[in-house]
């Protein structure tokens, strides 16, 4: 036995311990980086191949495939990234088959559409053109007004499906300026007059204080109108009554427009503004395009405003646009615009 006095050198130390140490360093070693690939490194593997497995069902159409997104490291940063694009795509993806599935029926709407005065044309012609049909005098003028009827059905299907593309599409300019309600309302009754008369229907306009302007394009608002009125022209009996409003509400300006009908069956509420969109024969019969509450709708949103349909006791109307600052004293709460009331004034 030698005893070493002092302190031992450092190479001894080193010479007699290194086996021993180099063996339990490497078990360590060995032990530890089997732990962290089991604990650590095995998760992370797992959710990047759940990743990788969720990328190859996306990119082959499976616009339902997502990755787990549990934890806060840079695997699930990554994740909710890719579920997010996911979302994003499959909106877009299910938009588009919204869109190309309109696309579709709105072809098979206007070949319809334009399908039945065409050939109701094609037949009387034929019909005039046959020389061995001896037609009477006024059976032909019957045919060649016919045809002369659907001429222009089809010019006014052509022209409301242009002015709506127009609309729909961000063409054309609107002017922005202060609009006379109660011209608007004038130039309404003035159109419909005829038919009023002759089915002594009645069209009473109420302008509340503060609607007596409205600030738009005169022209696309007069169309709006027109066609909310035709619209309950056609719906209301005969000795009936339509009413024209208008009011503030809150920090916009209502225009109503009430029929005395049998109002809008309460299924067919969601989907008259939808081109072509008939709820019953009569609109057809009518001559109605099946455009003009879609034209409404689209003036009506150029304008930053909204429509919509309810009932109460008829079918109402209501279209809401931004209010016009008050100007001037009010005008009569209540006027009538019945032929009757406009030839009584004039005398």
């Amino acid at each position: 036995m030698a005893v070493l006095l002092g302190r031992p050198p450092i190479g001894m130390v080193v010479r007699e311990l290194a086996p021993t140490m180099a063996l339990v360093a490497g078990s360590v070693l060995i032990v530890g980086s089997i732990l962290i690939a089991l604990f650590v490194f095995g998760p992370t593997r797992r959710r990047l191949k759940q990743l990788q497995a969720a990328t190859v069902r996306f990119g082959a159409g499976d616009m339902t495939a997502r990755a787990p997104d549990r934890g806060g490291d840079e695997v699930a940063a990554l994740a909710r990234s890719f579920n997010q694009m996911g979302d994003e795509l499959a909106n877009r993806a299910h938009a588009l088959e919204l869109s190309d599935k309109a696309r579709r029926q709105l072809l098979a709407d206007v070949s319809h559409e334009l399908m039945t005065p065409l050939t109701a044309m094609r037949g009387y012609i034929e019909t005039l053109t046959m020389k061995e049909l001896d037609l009477e005098e006024q059976t032909r003028e019957r045919y060649l007004h016919i045809i002369d009827d659907e001429t222009h059905r089809l010019e006014r299907i052509i022209g409301d499906l242009l002015d709506l593309a127009r609309l729909e599409g961000g063409g054309g300019t609107l002017r922005r300026e202060d609009v006379p309600v109660h011209s608007l309302f004038e130039r309404v009754h003035s159109r419909h007059e005829r038919e009023l008369t002759a089915r002594r229907v009645t069209l009473a306009a109420n302008i509340g204080h503060g609607a007596e302007t409205v600030i738009g394009d005169p022209d696309r608002l007069e169309q709006a109108l027109q066609n909310l009125a035709a619209n309950a022209l056609r719906h209301t009996p005969d000795s009936g009554e339509i009413v024209m409003s208008a009011d503030v509400v809150g920090d916009k300006l209502r225009l109503r427009v009430r029929d005395s009908g049998a109002g809008i069956p309460p299924e067919h509420l969601p989907l008259i503004f939808d081109r072509f969109y008939k709820t019953d024969a009569s609109r057809k019969a009518a001559g109605g395009s099946g455009l003009g509450l879609s034209i409404v709708k689209a003036i009506v949103e150029r304008h930053g405003g909204s429509v919509s349909a309810h009932n109460e006791g008829g079918a109402v109307f209501d279209v809401l646009l931004p209010a016009a600052q008050r100007k001037g004293p009010p005008v009569a709460a209540d006027s009538h615009l019945s032929s009757e009331d406009n030839e009584s004034d004039a005398a």
